[in-house]
């Protein structure tokens, strides 16, 4: 059972980072800010 995950506020992007682990860890590299 997975974990829901409310990141985004768009349901389909959020149930793809809660479904796919990859996809999770590629979006939150691309999250990072750099000065």
């Amino acid at each position: 059972m997975a974990t829901d995950l409310w990141i985004t506020g768009d349901a389909d992007t959020d149930r793809l980072l809660s479904d796919d682990p990859f996809a999770l860890l590629i979006g939150m590299l691309l999250d990072q800010r750099t000065p």
